[in-house]
């Protein structure tokens, strides 16, 4: 049932029009001042709010401005006077479909009620097509597992803040790509992306790309040079594997991000600036806060909002989609004429794995284009494990050549901890869910079998 607000302090006209419309099916309320009219906005949502102009306590472009604050999808029409026509336009400036003059017929009303509301019914579809084909640009995402599409959906609600985002996922699922769309999707689209990869380089080297130096900062400062946060004023800073900076470094980007000014190495000049930032990490930074490698409160500033990737052997769904997506690339790029990918090939790609994620799947589909000799990509084409090799369920026994003097147990255990442990980057509970084993059970093999890693803080085993 459709609800319509009439406020007007002549009893006998709002009566009137009240009466048409319940005669028409309507849900009224009635309202005999601007006071009430509020009072009954602030209740309950309408369709249409019919406001007179001239009203005690409350003039009706104030109730109208209080109702375009509350919801700016309900029709507002302001019925008026002859003389004071003015304040009707100046009402439509401000959110209102229409006005009546006074004096009018109840057709009249009824008529421009209609109107107002398929007019909110256009706008309604415009904006619908707006938010669901027009704003979202994932040109570079492929994905139809309900994990991406949630991935989707938090893209469409944050892009246009300006909250710092953390993207959390193993090396090779697309954090980029997720910040990239962040980016596309903002305010800030027509201003610079930049991006910078914190694993890269060495500290200072770090330091003087993030904030730039000054001529003579230290040896070989030539001449001034110009940091990625100055380069992303007014646009979004992207920087991945956050979880690689020093200390130090740490603590100047974090007073950025508080205070959003900086100087340059070697320089005394405060510099404003103005940046969204994008963060990204395959590292666990709560473990690494416990192990005192990254700071605390540099970690509540990043994670306002959190967007975590799923590896691709969690989404299955988007394996065959991806592949479609990298033949297409590469056929063009390669020049050939490669459609698809026969039955047995896509069985042997839902089958692996993907240790390598998304990015071992692109490679790999560059190498099958540019080895198939036909028209549909075979199990030939591929650089995989043989099918069977994992099963449909998740089952993934692995292809093992042992050497024919043959090797001791113990020995074959101890390289397959270390593999999935370089897989997923020496986080050992990921590791442990890799070999489907309990996190207590990796420390237990890793204290037995005296496994080490520079990452991991000293004489102390971290799950």
């Amino acid at each position: 049932m459709k609800k319509i607000l009439v406020a007007e302090d002549e009893q006998t006209l709002r009566e009137g029009i009240a009466a048409a419309f319940r005669d028409r099916g309507w849900h009224v309320s009635e309202a005999p001042n601007g006071a009430k009219a509020i009072e009954l906005l602030e209740q309950e949502v309408f369709d249409v709010l019919l406001v007179d102009d001239q009203m005690p306590e409350k003039r009706g472009i104030e109730v109208l401005k209080h109702c375009k604050m509350l919801n700016d999808r309900t029709a507002a029409l302001v019925m008026t006077a002859y003389g004071t026509v003015e304040s009707a336009v100046d009402a439509i400036r401000l959110g209102a479909h229409d006005y009546v003059l006074k004096p009018f017929n109840l057709d009249e009303i009824e008529i421009k009620v209609e109107k107002a509301l398929e007019h909110r019914r256009l706008l309604s579809k415009i904006q619908a097509y707006d938010r669901d084909v027009v704003v979202p640009k994932f040109e570079n995402i492929v994905g139809e597992s309900s994990a991406m599409k949630d991935i989707f959906r938090t893209i469409e609600k944050v892009a246009r803040s300006n909250a710092t985002v953390l993207i959390l996922g193993e090396t090779g699922v697309g954090k980029e790509l997720v910040a990239e769309a962040l980016h596309r999707n903002s305010s800030r689209q027509e201003r610079p992306f930049v991006k910078m990869n914190c694993a890269a380089l060495h500290e200072n080297l770090l330091e003087s790309e993030l904030f730039g130096h000054e001529r003579g900062a230290f040896t070989g400062a030539d001449r001034q040079r110009i940091g990625r946060f100055e380069l992303a004023h007014e646009g979004t800073l992207f920087l991945d594997e956050i979880g690689n900076m020093s200390s130090s470094t740490q603590a100047k980007v974090l007073r950025v991000l508080q205070e959003r000014e900086f100087e340059r190495l070697g320089g005394t000049r405060t510099i404003k600036v103005d940046v969204r930032m994008v963060a990204a990490t395959n590292r666990n930074l709560e473990e690494a806060i416990g192990r005192g490698e990254f700071r605390e409160d540099l970690f509540y500033r990043l994670n306002v909002v959190t967007i975590k990737v799923p590896p691709l052997r969690e989404r299955k769904e988007d394996i065959i989609p991806l592949a479609k997506h990298f033949i297409d690339k590469f056929s063009a790029d390669l020049k050939k004429d490669v459609r698809g990918i026969d039955p047995g090939a896509v069985r042997m790609l839902k089958r692996h794995t993907w240790p390598g994620n998304i990015r071992e799947l692109e490679n790999s589909m560059e190498r099958a284009v540019l080895m198939c000799e036909n028209r549909f990509i075979s199990q030939e084409d591929l650089n995989l494990a043989p099918a069977g090799q994992v099963g449909e369920e998740g089952s993934s026994p692995l292809n093992l050549r042992l050497p024919p003097t043959g090797i001791a147990l113990d020995d074959l255990e101890k390289q397959a901890i270390l593999e999935a442990l370089r897989i997923n980057n020496w986080v050992q509970k990921d590791a442990a869910r890799f070999l489907g084993i309990s996190s207590r059970v990796m420390n237990y093999k890793v204290s037995k079998y005296e496994i080490k890693n520079a990452r991991w803080s000293k004489n102390k085993l971290v799950s």
